[in-house]
């Protein structure tokens, strides 16, 4: 008999094994890794609050654990995607700083991304803050930011709020009720990306709903849907990692803080903004509605691709879902 030889098992590519690990390796990703000892939560120094002391709106009394402090208001709410583009996360720092200048602390949910990005920022200027964790006290999430909380809770004006009792584990259903409390504690509301159908578009619709003050930076479809449904649109972040070319984007956000806290008069806005051979594009935009409007809809459509693009040059739509637009 001729003797058979085992064959190895094929090899994946070598990129393919090193994503591969990299998703499997609970060190490696900031939502599975291990809390380090040293920064023990149950360490910390907590005690409870109500949500009639913290002023949460609803007729449910809960009880809350809150390490630390809650800031005082206003409070400026950011939020937005786990995976967030570089040129959006660039912008959050001078945007809190602005904030901050302005007299408004920060109040996020201490997610990767667009949270844990805007924590970060308002440790580096000085900005008080406060989490607000879909977890108990013991089940830190993500565990990967287990460093930042606890930076965060010895920071002094700001804390960490516990949206549940130790021992419960993290569900889905939490993180929409701990996006509820983090509209219930803000002032006004900013989402600096989401996608269409995400937490953040709805913690977004949420404070339209309440009348919150809502401003969304135009870019991502959600934060385009948001805008066509009735929120301050900001400007996109640039491309450019200069001061310059950020200072438009903080600007606007300055304008829309000052204008919520009295200090400046806004100019009613005019349709004279509108170029004249645009009119028809504007008026085709209103008739859409929030839903946005597309171009397969219109007689022309080539004609219309080509005033669309001209109107988003102007700043004047932004693109709500893929192929649906919205007038700024």
């Amino acid at each position: 008999m001729r003797a058979t030889r085992r064959r190895a098992p094929a090899r994946p590519p070598a990129g393919q094994t090193a994503a591969r690990n990299f998703l499997q390796s609970p060190g490696e990703r900031a939502d599975n890794a291990r809390v380090p000892v040293r920064h023990d939560p149950r360490t910390w120094s907590s005690k409870q609050i109500s949500s009639a002391e913290l002023g949460l709106p609803g007729k449910r009394q809960r009880s809350f654990e809150l390490v630390g402090s809650v800031p005082a208001r206003p409070r400026l709410a950011i939020v937005g995607s786990r995976a967030a583009h570089r040129r959006v996360l660039r912008t959050l720092g001078p945007i809190v700083a602005e904030a901050g200048r302005r007299g408004w602390s920060l109040i996020s949910g201490g997610a990767l991304g667009i949270d844990g990005h805007a924590h970060r920022a308002a440790l580096d200027h000085g900005v008080p803050q406060l989490a607000v964790l879909p977890c108990g006290r013991d089940r830190l999430y993500p565990p990967g930011h287990a460093e930042l909380f606890a930076a965060l809770a010895v920071t002094e004006g700001s804390g960490l709020l516990f949206a549940q009792p130790q021992g419960t584990r993290p569900a889905r259903a939490m993180f929409a009720s701990r996006n509820a409390i983090v509209i219930g504690l803000a002032d006004a509301v900013l989402v600096a990306e989401a996608g269409l159908r995400s937490g953040s578009t709805g913690t977004g619709r949420l404070a339209l709903r309440r009348d919150i003050p809502l401003a969304a930076i135009a870019g991502s479809p959600g934060c385009g849907a948001l805008i066509g449904a009735g929120a301050r649109p900001l400007p996109s972040p640039p491309h450019d990692d200069t001061a310059d070319d950020r200072a438009g984007l903080v600007e606007a956000v300055r304008v829309w803080l000052d204008v919520l806290s009295g200090r400046e008069i806004e100019s009613p806005r005019s349709s004279s903004r509108w170029p004249d051979q645009l009119a028809w594009l504007a008026a085709a935009l209103r008739d859409a509605g929030p839903s946005g409007l597309s171009i397969d809809t219109l007689p022309d459509p080539g004609a219309a691709a080509l005033a669309l693009c001209e109107a988003e040059l102007l700043g004047l739509v932004c693109e709500a879902a893929a192929g649906r637009w919205v007038a700024t």
